[in-house]
């Protein structure tokens, strides 16, 4: 009993500071309220669940329309849209029904067959509709994406304007305008997209944001003096990868629409914000961090509020009691493990770090599943990937907490005995071995495609620190049983660390700089293992 109650007593002492963390996430920060209490303009495209606007057959049912713009009125009375055909063109009607305004977007793509569809779109709901229709945005980053000549496309553009008293207008980034006046020529006013999460090749931090925007209006009206113009899209993503010093956060999203809201009137702008409902589709061609940029979540819950202070983890208390109960139920198993020999402080101490640790890591990992996880496939590796961990943990306690030999693993299978293994058409038992070397093989080949991919094409790409960070804990807790021999743990290993300074994007990006310097851990196990125990065969 009296080794039960001392490893309680640091169980509680070691959660103090998995208490402060999560309350530090839960703090509310104070920023100012959205001025006017409304926004000024959003984007909205009509989305429904498995589906997306790139499909051929994208359809979307009206009633959820009707119930996206709903829940959208109250923060706003004017929708902006990108398209005049299919459910984007029933987005007006609707918006009429709810007196609400539509900046009608004409999406042009340089297929002469459909650019002529969308302009017949554009213009016939304007005439239907000529109170709700208050502008017709004839192309979306056009030149951005390089798919037609600025030539042709004030060329469009001034068609257009011949058939319609509406104000015209194209929006992109302000480099395009510059590199295009023809176009700024053409349009009634120029529409302006300010995007500094992807702004290249240094996007900002929260702290610097407005004072960035700001720059660019300047150059904006120095370059094109006395043209009229707005700010067709601006925003800050809740989720997703670091890119620079722009960190996505609910409290950053909230930060920085409200701090905008309240300097637009200083510029003397008017603005859409992108955008009104997260899109999930967007996680596909932008990654994580493209489908939530939203002010609604896809539940169309409001992911913060328009006044008063924000919290990053609202339900922070939550968060940190499904931690402590992980933790608890870890730190058991591995004190009940132990009960053939005494259970040292130093040794209690460290298995009840150990364990809150894990704790926090696992609930940080299930959220990142959570938000990143898209198609099928996605889930089912991260998913499995969360499974391993577990099972990594288990063996770790083990070892942490000293248990007997019954259940510890001192030797875990490497990868070229595995494949034989398999080639040979799995003959004998599936015994302690393989099974670590299979959970610690497939930590390490996560770890290896990751970091390449980060490496050369890390643009798009999430980076999982705490899973990573929990998978580490693990294999250091028990290096005993770290595959400690053969060529292709070696390599893989020294892939993970060489890529690691790649998978860096600059000094100001503390969430890569973690990555790498976590991954290159995690990998350094494998290493060291055989650092130490050459001899192993």
């Amino acid at each position: 009993m009296g080794r039960w109650v001392f490893a309680l007593i640091v169980f509680v002492v070691m959660c103090v500071p998995a208490f402060l963390y999560w309350q530090a996430l839960g703090q509310p920060v104070d920023m100012p309220d959205v001025a006017g209490g409304r926004f000024s303009c959003v984007s909205y495209t009509p989305y429904a669940p498995g589906g997306s606007p790139l499909d051929k057959d994208y359809a979307v049912d009206p009633d959820i329309i009707r119930a996206d713009l709903m829940a959208l009125r109250p923060l706003t009375d004017c929708l902006r849209t990108y398209s005049s055909l299919g459910p984007q063109g029933d987005v007006v009607r609707i918006a009429a029904d709810l007196g609400m305004h539509v900046q009608q977007g004409i999406w042009i793509s340089g297929d002469a067959e459909n650019d002529a569809k969308e302009i017949e779109g554009g213009l016939a709901l304007a005439r239907e509709h000529p109170a709700t229709v208050r502008a017709l945005i004839v192309g979306n980053e056009v030149l951005l994406r390089r798919e037609m000549a600025g030539d042709r496309l004030a060329g469009i553009i001034r068609s257009v304007k011949a058939e319609t008293s509406v104000p015209v207008t194209y929006a992109d980034i302000f480099e395009f305008w510059r590199r295009s006046p023809v176009v700024a020529e053409a349009v009634d006013f120029l529409s302006l997209h300010i995007l500094p999460h992807w702004d290249d090749p240094r996007p900002v931090s929260i702290d610097a944001v407005q004072d960035h925007v700001a720059a660019i209006v300047a150059r904006a009206r120095e370059t094109f003096p006395g043209k009229a113009m707005a700010i067709g899209e601006i925003g800050w993503p809740s989720a997703g990868r670091t890119r620079g010093a722009a960190v996505p956060s609910r409290v950053n999203e909230a930060r920085f629409l409200r701090e905008f809201s309240t300097n637009a009137g200083r510029l003397g702008l008017p603005y859409n914000i992108i955008e009104g409902k997260d899109q999930p589709w967007k996680r596909g061609p932008e990654g994580t961090v493209g489908g939530y940029w939203g002010i609604l979540d896809e539940a169309l819950m409001a992911k913060f509020p328009l006044t008063g202070p924000v919290a990053e983890w609202p339900n922070w208390r939550w968060a940190f009691a499904a931690s402590m109960v992980g933790a608890a139920a870890l730190f058991t198993f591995g004190v009940g493990r132990a009960r053939e020999r005494s259970l040292s402080p130093m040794r209690a101490a460290g298995l009840a770090g150990f364990c809150v640790a894990v704790g926090s890591l696992a609930v940080l990992s299930i959220e990142h599943i959570r938000v990143t996880s898209l198609f099928a496939p996605m889930w089912a590796a991260n998913l499995f990937t969360l499974l391993v961990a577990v099972a990594l943990s288990l063996l770790a306690v083990m070892a942490v907490a000293g248990a007997g030999a019954g259940l510890t693993v001192r030797r875990a299978a490497p990868l070229a005995e595995i494949a034989a293994w398999a080639r040979g058409g799995f003959p004998g038992d599936f015994d302690a071995p393989r099974l670590s070397g299979l959970l610690a093989g497939w930590v390490l080949l996560a770890l290896t495609v990751e970091n390449l991919w980060l490496a050369f094409d890390g643009r798009h790409r999430d980076l999982p620190v705490a899973l990573c960070l929990w998978l580490g804990l693990t294999l250091w807790a028990r290096p005993s049983s770290v595959p400690a021999r053969g060529a292709e743990e070696k390599w893989l290993a020294l892939t993970v660390v060489a890529c690691a300074p790649f998978t860096l994007d600059g000094p100001d990006n503390v969430e890569a700089m973690a990555w790498a310097v976590v991954s290159a851990a995690a990998a350094l196990a494998w290493l060291s293992a055989r650092i130490r125990r050459p001899q192993v065969g």
